[in-house]
Parts: C-alpha cells; sequence; structure tokens
C-alpha cells in the first residue's frame, strides 16, 4: 500500500501542511517546519523543554548547562575561545610575575599543555604541543621559561643544555618505532640581566634529534634576545624555532608598557 500524499489535495486524505520542493510533506497533525535554521517544537503530546532551557546549541559548541548549575572550576569565561589555563603560581617580583602570565596566555592560545616541571636546577613554565603531528615524522615543539634573579653568561650556557635534555624526553615515537624530532626554546626572565650574557647567547650546532634557541627577557630594559646565529646543519629547523620562540615570548615592552 502506498504512503498518503501528505500535503495533497486529493479527495479522502487529510490535508497536511505542504513541503518545499524535493521533500516530503508532514503528516497532519504534525506542526508546520520551522525556518531554516531553527529547531523545530516537538509533534503534538511532546513535552516542551522546560522555561529557560535552550535549545540546540550552534554546530561544534556545547549546550549551557542549565540554570542553576555550578560551573566548572576552571571553566573558560564566556566567550572566550581558548581552553582556560591551569591554576599556576608564580615567584618573583610583579613585573616577572605578569611576563609569566602573559606567556601562558600566549600558550594557552597555542593550545599547548602547560604545567610546572624542574629543569635541571630551575623551576620552569613549560609548553609543549606538536609541530608535526605526523606518525611518520613526529616532532614536537617544547617551550621552557624559568626565573633568575640575574642572568649570568654561565645560565645562558648552561640552561639550554637542560632543555635539550627535557626536550629529548618529549619526544614521541614514530610510525617505524624511532623516536621524532624535538625544538626547544629555553628562555630565562629576569629583571638583571648581566652584560655578558646576551653576547653569550648563541645556538649550538644541533644534536640528535632536536635543537634548542636560548633566549633572554630582559624585564629592566623592556628587551627581548633570542640567539639569532644559525649552525651550518639544519637550518629549516632552526628558523622554524626561532618562529616559535617569538610567537610565545611577547616583547617585554607590550607586557609591561
Amino acid at each position: 500500500m502506498t504512503a498518503p500524499p501528505w500535503g495533497s489535495n486529493v479527495p479522502g486524505y487529510p490535508p497536511g501542511h505542504p513541503a518545499q520542493p524535493g521533500y516530503p510533506a508532514s503528516p497532519p497533525g504534525y506542526p508546520a517546519p520551522s525556518p531554516h535554521g531553527r529547531p523545530a517544537p516537538p509533534p503534538p503530546g511532546y513535552p516542551v523543554p522546560p522555561q529557560g532551557h535552550s535549545v540546540t546549541p550552534p554546530h561544534g559548541q556545547p549546550a549551557p548547562p542549565p540554570p542553576g548549575y555550578p560551573q566548572h572550576p576552571h571553566a573558560a569565561p564566556p566567550g572566550y575561545p581558548h581552553p582556560a589555563p591551569p591554576p599556576l603560581e608564580f615567584p618573583g617580583t610583579p613585573a616577572v610575575r605578569a611576563y609569566l602570565t602573559a606567556v601562558t596566555h600566549h600558550m594557552t592560545r597555542g593550545r599547548m599543555q602547560i604545567a610546572q616541571h624542574m629543569v635541571g636546577p630551575l623551576m620552569s613554565l613549560v609548553g609543549v604541543n606538536a609541530v608535526i603531528a605526523t606518525a611518520l615524522n613526529p616532532i614536537d615543539f617544547v617551550l621552557c621559561v624559568a626565573t633568575l634573579e640575574e642572568i649570568s653568561p654561565a645560565a645562558v650556557d648552561d640552561f639550554p643544555r637542560h632543555v635539550d635534555g627535557f626536550a629529548k624526553n618529549q619526544r614521541r615515537r614514530s610510525f617505524l618505532g624511532v623516536k621524532g624530532g624535538a625544538m626547544g626554546v629555553a628562555a630565562l626572565v629576569s629583571e638583571r640581566v648581566h652584560p655578558a650574557a646576551v653576547q653569550a647567547l648563541r645556538n649550538r650546532p644541533m644534536s640528535w634529534g632536536s635543537v634548542v634557541t636560548p633566549a633572554i627577557v630582559d624585564l629592566g630594559n623592556r628587551r627581548l634576545h633570542i640567539a639569532s646565529n644559525t649552525p651550518a646543519v639544519g637550518l629549516a629547523m632552526w628558523h622554524g624555532v626561532r618562529s616559535q620562540a617569538r610567537a610565545y615570548l611577547p616583547e617585554p615592552r607590550q607586557v609591561l608598557g
């Protein structure tokens, strides 16, 4: 038996709502189709959503909780397009804390995994994400930011070594079972910088599977220094890691004025 031609004017069949060309019409007793982009009201006899509950959320967005339902303590504020950063406590002066907070914001916008770890002898703000996520040749980016009362040439020479070891431990295994590569930035932040520390800033030759570039954030003089020399091996990697450093380390004058 064929289905009744709802929406037609054939005698013997109840009229229904006319359908758009190419679409079946709704049976009699059901509500008329709603305008495009709006949810249709429920059929007769079905409960209506309680007052205050939202209708279907926009595509790709989670539905808001019902009225009075407690928000997650670390939920992102309304309209914030990125996940809220984890609760972190930063040591140091107000200027140091303000800069680390700004770095955390940049890490959050970059969807990095953020935590605090001991990197060598220094407690560091650490962010990790994937530069290349393919299983064949994964490459991870590791940003380590530590603070000192004064940045010395010895610290500029020593901290990147610890970051290099830390970055190598973060590498993922590739499809072939060998570990992928890693790019790292070793940033030291302080309001006092020894004059010779900036001169000691240099990129070392690429080690096995990783490149690490050092950086100095001089809050006292509102300057950001990133090692600019390019070793002979790994030109593309050095260009990439410097670009990442500029993306995640804001200029101090932009943060502190």
